[in-house]
């Protein structure tokens, strides 16, 4: 059994000679891909009670809070963090604010799943109804919008995640110029835009060792496709798209894939994804290649593993609406206490690199 000893005096002295702004959070990861949770420190304003509102606060008046999260030297390319929301909103059970390197991004896959473990490993949310094995289903309200969770036990070991994801398409298609050459893409959707690339198109070995040159590729792609901004074929409205998905699927193994995503600054995710899943499953759905019922296995550059299949699917204005029950599972790695010196000119953070 682990010593379960409070903070040292001399460190809780040091806490409080001056102001520290202290940060308690939990940190988890979801098939290798990490995601710090926030317990207590950040005290949101009367105007912020609402995740969209919650989320605009952060944005434009507090971002230091983000930047302390995820930024090095706490932080670093990899690191997301999640500000839970005490909110009710859209019949949900409580909010989500997401934070990552480079933006406040409407949805991640990872994160939820990280953040569903956590409520329910430490018991976050101890008025849900659980059923007789004692699994237990509840809603995230996310910027993109409400997500289901269904967290199923064996006895008492907690298994896994299921997330029903926002409903996922496909957006269009295209090419992109790289290299000289004209590269076939699409543009899907899973709760983020991702510039999509089948990666035996292009010749590219979805491999550990060669991640430089996936991540080469994957910036050149980014900069070329949204030189000129990225707008909706069907709407008409501008996209952000910052994100660049590798996958590589054969149709005579037509329930497993290989999912690689490029993030900035230039990251691989070492999950296969949440919402790159949830996209490339919507693409396979649309395209006939997989059944609605059917379940695909996404699987990352290190091998770990999620599992897809649709929950519900419909068209409307010429596209097909999947959407994703998308089942996986996180680990706390430990639990952590932020401070911010503020003598420390770096307090803040920087950019990772």
């Amino acid at each position: 059994m682990a010593d379960n000893h409070a903070l040292p005096p001399s460190v809780v002295d040091w806490l409080n000679r001056r102001e520290r702004q202290v940060i308690f959070a939990v940190d988890s990861h979801t098939g290798g891909n990490p995601t710090r949770i926030v317990l207590s420190g950040i005290d949101l304003p009367a105007q912020a009670a609402t995740v969209d509102s919650a989320r605009r606060w952060l944005r434009d008046r507090a971002d230091h809070w983000r930047r302390r999260l995820v930024h090095e030297p706490r932080g670093g390319g990899l690191t997301c963090a999640v500000v839970p929301i005490m909110s009710q909103e859209d019949g949900c059970d409580i909010g989500a604010v997401i934070l990552e390197p480079g933006s406040y991004p409407p949805m991640c896959g990872h994160c939820m799943i990280g953040f569903a473990s956590v409520i329910v490993e430490l018991d976050l949310l101890p008025n849900l109804w659980r059923d007789s094995a004692g699994s237990t289903s509840f809603r995230i309200r996310t910027p993109a919008g409400p997500v289901g969770v269904t967290a199923k036990r064996e006895g008492e070991k907690f298994t896994s995640v299921t997330l029903t994801n926002v409903e996922s398409f496909v957006v269009g298609g295209g090419e992109c110029l790289l290299e000289g050459h004209r590269v076939p893409v699409e543009l899907l959707y899973g709760g983020d835009y991702y510039i999509s690339v089948d990666a035996g198109r292009i010749g590219l070995a979805l491999l550990r060792d060669n991640a430089s040159e996936i991540v080469r590729l994957a910036r050149l792609m980014r900069e070329t496709y949204t030189r000129e901004g990225v707008t909706d074929p069907l709407t008409g409205a501008a996209l952000d798209v910052y994100q660049v998905l590798f996958y590589h699927y054969e149709p005579t193994q037509p329930l497993r894939a290989k999912i690689v995503v490029v993030a900035p600054p230039g990251v691989i995710d070492r999950s296969p994804c949440g919402t790159g899943t949830s996209a490339l499953f919507a693409k396979l759905v649309t395209e006939g290649n997989v059944r609605p019922q059917e379940t695909v296995t996404t699987e990352s550059i290190i091998g770990s593993t999620f599992t897809v299949t649709a929950a519900r699917v419909r068209s409307a204005g010429g596209r097909t609406f999947v959407t994703p029950a998308l089942t996986g599972r996180a680990y706390i790695n430990g639990f952590l206490t932020i401070a911010a010196d503020s003598q420390d000119e770096l307090a803040d953070g920087f950019p990772p690199l």
